[in-house]
C-alpha cells in the first residue's frame, strides 16, 4: 500500500479556510471517532494516497498542499487588532489561518524574486506617538510637512504587503461583516488586522476589509501601521494599545506640530473640510486629534463631535458622521504589491492565469489573496496620481452652505 506523509497543520488550515467543522469533514469521508482531530494535531501522518485524494477533494485543495511543510505559523494571539467581544474563537482562527496562507504565498514569491525589504521600525510601546510617526515618515521618505498622497503605496514600499478582504469570500462564498442572518454569514466588527508572517515572523502583513470609504481605508492602514510599529510581539491587544494605534494613525496622517498653523481660530465642521482634504484624514478623526494634541479645548471638541452626528449632509441625507463633506473626493486606496509580484514571478495578472503553474493553492483561494489589488500602471510602478487637494476647489462651499440653510 502506497502512503504519503501529510502535515496536520495543513489539514487544519485547509479545513478552517473552507469554514468546515471536523465533524462535517469526517462525515464526508466516512471517518469515525476523533480521526480528523488526531490528524490535525499530529505533525505528520502517513495517509494512503487514495485517502489523501479523497481528503483533497473534500477540502478542495491540491494534494501538494497537504504534503508541503508550512512556513508561516500564525495563531489567533498573533493578530494585532482589538477584537470585539462578539468575535468568536472560530472567526479569529480563520483570520489567523488566512494570514498564514498569505504568508506562505509571499514566501514562495520571495524565493523567486525578493520582495521589498522591510523598512518599518519596531519600537517600544512607550515610545512617544509623535516620534514614532515621524520615524515612520522618515523611513517612507516623506517630509513631516508633506501630506501622504497614497498611504497604502507607501506602506508597501516599506515592505508591508496589504491584502484586501472582500465582503464575499471567493473561497468560501461566505458573507462577512454583516449582521448574522444565516449559517454562512459572519458578524465582523473590525476593519482590519496586522500580523507577521514568514519562517521567522519577520515580514509584516496587513489585511483590511474592502470599503467604499477612502477616509476609512486610509485610517485603517495608518492604524494597523501603528500596531506593527508599537505592538510587535505583544499578544491580545489592549484597549490602551488600541488607543495608541489610533493616535499614531492621526499623527502619521496629519502631524500636530505642522497642522497647528493651519487650524482655523474658531474651528467648525465646515472650515475643517479643507484641512481634511489636504491631509487625507476624516473630520471625525481630525477633531479627536486636535483635542488630544491640545489644539482645541474639550468644550470645542464635544460641540464639534455632537454636530458631526446630528448635522445632515444634504448630498446624501445621512449625518456627517456617516458621510462627511468630501466623502467622494477620492477613490479608496488599493494595494498593488502582491499583484505586481505575481506578474514578476509568474507572468500572470490573475488567479486564473496562475493555474498553469500548478501552485499548491486552489484558484479561489488565490483570488482571495489578489482581491482588491490595483492593476499594473501603464508606464510606471507608481500609484495612480492622486488629485492635488491643496488649493483645489473640491466642494462648492457657498452652495453647500445654501443647501444646509434651506
Amino acid at each position: 500500500m502506497t502512503t504519503v506523509d501529510v502535515y496536520g497543520s495543513r489539514v487544519r488550515q485547509a479545513r478552517v479556510l473552507r469554514r468546515k467543522t471536523s465533524k462535517a469533514v469526517m462525515a464526508e469521508l466516512g471517518w469515525k471517532g476523533a480521526r480528523q482531530t488526531r490528524l490535525e494535531q499530529a505533525q505528520t501522518t502517513a495517509l494512503d494516497v487514495a485517502e489523501l485524494e479523497r481528503l483533497a477533494q473534500a477540502l478542495r485543495f491540491p494534494t501538494e498542499f497537504f504534503t508541503t511543510a508550512p512556513v508561516s505559523r500564525v495563531d489567533a494571539g498573533d493578530l494585532l487588532f482589538r477584537a470585539p467581544r462578539a468575535t468568536t474563537a472560530g472567526e479569529k482562527e480563520y483570520l489567523a489561518q488566512f494570514a498564514a496562507a498569505v504568508g506562505d504565498f509571499l514566501v514562495a514569491m520571495d524565493s523567486r524574486a525578493a520582495l521589498p525589504p522591510v523598512k518599518l521600525p519596531v519600537l517600544d510601546a512607550g515610545t512617544s506617538i509623535a516620534i514614532a510617526a515621524e520615524l515612520v515618515r522618515e523611513r517612507m521618505g516623506i517630509e513631516l510637512e508633506a501630506p501622504i498622497s497614497y498611504l497604502t503605496y507607501e506602506a508597501e514600499r516599506c515592505g508591508v504587503p496589504v491584502v484586501t478582504r472582500l465582503r464575499r469570500s471567493k473561497s468560501t462564498g461566505a458573507l462577512s461583516w454583516d449582521p448574522v442572518d444565516d449559517d454562512t454569514t459572519l458578524s465582523e466588527k473590525h476593519l482590519g488586522y496586522a500580523t507577521r508572517v514568514g519562517e521567522y515572523g519577520d515580514r509584516p502583513l496587513m489585511v483590511i476589509r474592502a470599503s467604499g470609504s477612502w477616509e476609512r481605508t486610509r485610517w485603517t492602514v495608518a492604524h494597523e501601521l501603528g500596531h506593527l510599529v508599537l505592538h510587535a510581539g505583544r499578544s491580545e491587544v489592549t484597549e490602551d494599545q488600541e488607543l495608541q494605534a489610533s493616535q499614531f494613525a492621526s499623527e502619521l496622517l496629519a502631524p500636530a506640530k505642522v497642522i497647528a498653523a493651519e487650524v482655523p481660530k474658531v474651528p467648525s465642521l465646515l472650515n475643517l473640510v479643507p484641512l481634511k482634504l489636504k491631509w487625507g484624514i476624516s473630520i471625525g478623526a481630525l477633531i479627536r486629534h486636535l483635542a488630544a494634541s491640545g489644539l482645541i479645548d474639550e468644550q470645542r471638541f464635544e460641540m464639534l463631535r455632537r454636530q458631526l452626528y446630528t448635522r445632515v449632509n444634504p448630498d446624501t441625507g445621512h449625518t456627517w458622521g456617516k458621510t462627511e463633506p468630501g466623502w467622494d473626493a477620492r477613490e479608496p486606496e488599493r494595494p498593488r504589491l502582491i499583484s505586481r509580484w505575481v506578474e514578476r514571478c509568474y507572468g500572470a495578472n490573475s488567479a486564473a492565469m496562475l493555474t498553469s503553474h500548478q501552485l499548491m493553492w486552489p484558484q479561489d483561494v488565490l483570488e482571495d489573496f489578489l482581491a482588491g489589488q490595483r492593476p499594473a500602471p501603464s508606464r510606471s510602478t507608481a500609484p495612480d496620481p492622486a488629485p492635488a487637494y491643496e488649493g483645489a476647489t473640491v466642494i462648492a462651499f457657498d452652495q453647500f452652505r445654501q443647501r444646509r440653510r434651506a
